[in-house]
């Protein structure tokens, strides 16, 4: 039977919790980066591995595991229904950010349009993809959104193909998933200068993960989760492990370790505080980076001092906070307004 009909599923508090606090790792690294390099808040490099990466990793693997989650149970994916569910979570926000940021840089560059790129790749900044091409020298209208945006549409296009795998092969799916992962990080292709770390098959290890932990581990015990905390002591020690292999496992086990703390951490009032950091997660997201590029042209980081660092990292998250409310709102209104557009009126 395909998944037209589906019970709704009891909500998770670990996915939200890893998705709240993955967002405020995001938020933190590019607050401190390039900005506060030489003096940054909480921290630049935990377990030896760029909190942008350990960020990302944990938004990967939470990806994984929310989509696993909310489909493993159909015997058969309805693709249209899939993807079109995915295209409308994600580009009406997308475009509606981008096309506010635009208006907001364009005036406030006094009425020049600053990026230098061909006048159709704007395109991709309606596909998504702009800024995870830019990454490839593409020339783009990339604004907001990052690398991870267009990242995320790809592992879209192979859900269903990896959600077959797991459920019905998951010993194969897994053996192909690491021998392409040990290939990727042993050749490091040159895919018109891409970087290793934001291909698919580097990061397939993190998205099948996910899969895998709702599917089958469920769990973390309490002598996994300690083993967790040894290693990543032992990594934030001694930095044994090195590029895209200690992103991939340093994200998993801290994934392993933010899932069995979450147990301690599940009572109403911080559920309600990471239920809407997981809500407004995307937005968040998308908002977040324009927010501090344009704090940081009024504020010198470097006369910041620690105590000023982080008053100001509070206020931008106050920011962030309130732009966020706003955007999804603005979003949940247009598409509700067009969708009424579209809507087959009797007469």
């Amino acid at each position: 039977m395909a998944d037209n009909v589906t019970k709704r599923k009891p909500r998770l508090f670990y996915l939200d919790w890893v998705r709240g606090l993955s967002a405020i790792l995001i938020v933190i690294t590019h607050f401190n980066n390039p900005y506060l390099v030489e003096h940054p808040i909480f921290a630049n490099s935990p377990f030896g591995i760029y909190i942008g990466s350990l960020g990302v990793s944990q938004f990967l693997i939470i990806s994984g595991a929310a989509l696993m989650y909310s489909h493993e149970d159909a015997e058969k994916l309805d693709l249209k229904k899939f993807y079109w569910k995915r295209c409308k979570s994600i580009f009406p926000m997308f475009w509606i950010a981008f096309i506010i940021a635009n208006v907001y840089l364009f005036l406030r560059q006094g009425g020049i349009v600053a990026a230098q790129a061909p006048k159709y790749s704007v395109l991709l900044s309606v596909i998504g993809m702009d800024g995870y091409l830019s990454n490839a020298g593409i020339p783009t209208f990339y604004t907001l959104g990052e690398w991870f945006l267009g990242f995320i549409l790809l592992f879209y296009a192979v859900f269903p193909l990896l959600r077959y795998g797991v459920k019905r092969h998951p010993w194969i799916t897994g053996i192909i998933i690491a021998v392409l992962y040990m290939l990727t990080v042993v050749l490091r292709p040159n895919l018109h200068g891409m970087p290793s770390d934001i291909l698919l098959t580097t990061r397939l290890p993190e998205l099948a993960f996910g899969m895998y932990f709702v599917r089958f581990i469920k769990k973390v015990p309490h002598v996994v989760g300690a083993a967790a905390v040894v290693l990543l002591a032992v990594q934030q020690f001694t930095d044994i492990l090195k590029g895209n292999v200690a992103v991939t496992l340093v994200g998993v086990v801290f994934f392993l370790f933010l899932v069995w703390i979450s147990q301690w951490f599940d009572h109403q009032p911080i559920r309600v505080v990471i239920g809407s950091l997981s809500k407004y997660s995307y937005a968040i997201f998308l908002v977040h980076h324009q927010v501090i590029m344009q704090v940081y042209t009024i504020v010198n980081p470097s006369s910041l001092g620690m105590s000023n660092a982080y008053l100001l990292f509070a206020a931008d998250m106050l920011i962030i906070v309130v732009l966020s409310w706003v955007l999804l709102r603005v979003t949940n209104a247009t598409v509700a307004y067009v969708s009424r557009m579209f809507q087959k009126v009797e007469k």
